[in-house]
């Protein structure tokens, strides 16, 4: 996944990352889409109810019944299947973190809304490492490519869940730079958290961490600019 390859040019080590598994091909008609949602469905199930050991090729073709043959079709490894999964439960968190900022009552702070932002994404990294530790570390690695802007990146959390935090809690934001806070909290939520999972996945549901890391990312926002 993320490795040393050569050694390039000047001495430099490359880096070789192996990019996450993808479907063949992706259905367009109606009987096809209910097709791959429903081995999409069972391989969900499979996986949280029996672990990853159990989800096999003749596993699922014989929960889902259907047959292997129209499984390739789709998807050619079970870890394509697995990395479809993961998208759903990225599209499932990314909804969740929305609409739990939006739910926070009248009276709540920014550093409530920092830390539902947290407590979603960790809670989320968590169940990914339950169903599958090594591909939800292969997806880490490829989303801190995506983080970077080596590969195109995806603009979720800088396009929606900072923009939303701050909408939310404008009053309360003291710097004045806001793009550049913005910017620097998108990182921390980011960043921090893959690192929990590739170095210290045991962090990730521990209360104080989210308090942790709540506090840091609160005093970012709120500490006024000097004179």
């Amino acid at each position: 996944m993320a490795g040393r390859g050569e050694r390039g040019k000047g001495g430099q080590d490359n880096v070789t990352v192996q990019l996450p598994a993808k479907p063949r091909k992706q259905p367009k008609q109606a009987r096809s889409v209910a097709l791959v949602e429903a081995l999409k469905t069972a391989g969900r199930e499979i996986l949280e109810k029996e672990g990853r050991e159990a989800l096999s090729i003749y596993r699922l073709c014989d929960y889902s019944g259907v047959a292997i043959s129209s499984i390739y079709e789709y998807f050619p490894t079970i870890e394509s299947l697995i990395g479809a999964i993961f998208e759903d439960y990225r599209a499932d968190m990314r909804l969740q973190v929305i609409a739990n900022i939006h739910a926070l009552p009248a009276t709540a702070t920014l550093y409530d809304g920092i830390e539902v932002i947290l407590r979603t994404g960790l809670g989320g990294l968590h169940r990914w490492l339950q169903v599958d530790s090594q591909l939800s570390i292969k997806a880490v690695y490829y989303g801190e490519l995506v983080r970077l802007e080596i590969v195109k990146p995806e603009r979720f959390w800088i396009a929606m869940v900072i923009p939303a935090l701050v909408q939310r809690f404008s009053e309360q934001i003291q710097v004045s730079d806001r793009e550049k806070a913005g910017f620097l909290a998108y990182q921390a939520v980011t960043a921090l958290p893959r690192a929990l999972l590739i170095e210290k996945p045991e962090y990730l549901l521990q209360e104080d961490t989210v308090r942790m890391l709540a506090r840091m990312i609160h005093a970012l926002l709120t500490t006024p600019d000097p004179e």
